[in-house]
């Protein structure tokens, strides 16, 4: 038996406005989710899976908007809860495991709230390491199902197909349940410019495109692009291209 324990073990129904957690914890966290999806640490977690973290790892989790989590959470201290995470192939950082046995960890919940009220250590010693049997045959799924690359060319694509929309860092975020900040990251480290420089990337090379294979008004162009102003179109074509469109147009025909 892992001199382990349960400090809090609860349920939780996430609401569409539950606020976006970003905290460093000071204990071991694992939570079962029941229903509904979200995202931690860049990662999609839907139903019938489980997000475990070691103790002093900086989290960021939230659940969606339209179909958001619910889970049981629990939070595990003790001098064995490091060899139980490296006996059950835990990582020491941020471990995602599918799980479907959701009748059982219900049950273990109902024994806690029946002998939480007594102060019990062995008790809260016997509710963690019946936890731990739980995962005895969960399977972990890879870490190569979230690969940054692939999150990037997923959103690429994207904004490829939809450039002249009025596209936000947001919009990504919530469309492909992705944290904000890590999208900036990864698309920094992919290609080497941030979401709105990308996307401005994309207006302005379709714009020169149009504006020397096509004898298109200025202004219209600027709304093909995405640009109801075309005053402000310009102003950004030419710190672009260095030319302003009608300049670009004469020298490129």
């Amino acid at each position: 038996m892992y001199n382990s324990y349960v400090t809090e073990m609860a349920f939780e129904q996430c609401s569409p406005e539950k606020k976006e957690i970003d905290v460093v914890f000071p204990y071991s966290v694992i939570h079962f989710v029941l229903s509904g999806e979200g995202v931690i640490n860049g990662q999609r977690i839907t139903e019938n899976m489980a997000f475990i973290s070691f103790e002093n790892n900086r989290l960021n989790y939230y659940p969606s908007r339209t179909d958001p989590w619910s889970y049981i959470y629990l939070r595990l201290r003790g001098d064995d809860v490091k060899r139980a995470f490296e006996e059950h192939h835990f990582s020491l950082g941020v471990t995602v495991v599918k799980f479907s046995n959701m009748d059982a960890i219900f049950q273990i919940l109902s024994l806690y709230n029946v002998l939480s009220g007594k102060n019990s250590p062995d008790a809260d010693k016997i509710i963690a390491n019946a936890v731990f049997l739980l995962f005895e045959s969960s399977h972990q799924i890879p870490p190569t199902q979230s690969k940054p690359k692939q999150h990037v060319e997923g959103m690429v694509d994207f904004i490829e197909k939809n450039y002249y929309k009025k596209i936000s860092v947001e919009e990504l975020a919530e469309r492909f349940y992705l944290n904000k900040n890590y999208i900036r990251t990864i698309f920094v480290k992919e290609l080497g410019l941030s979401p709105k420089q990308y996307i401005q990337k994309m207006r302005m090379e379709r714009a020169a495109f149009l504006l020397t294979e096509t004898n298109e008004d200025v202004s219209l162009v600027a709304k093909s692009v995405g640009y109801d102003d075309a005053l402000l179109f310009s102003k950004m074509f030419k710190r672009y291209h260095e030319l302003s469109p009608t300049e670009y147009r004469r020298q490129n025909r």
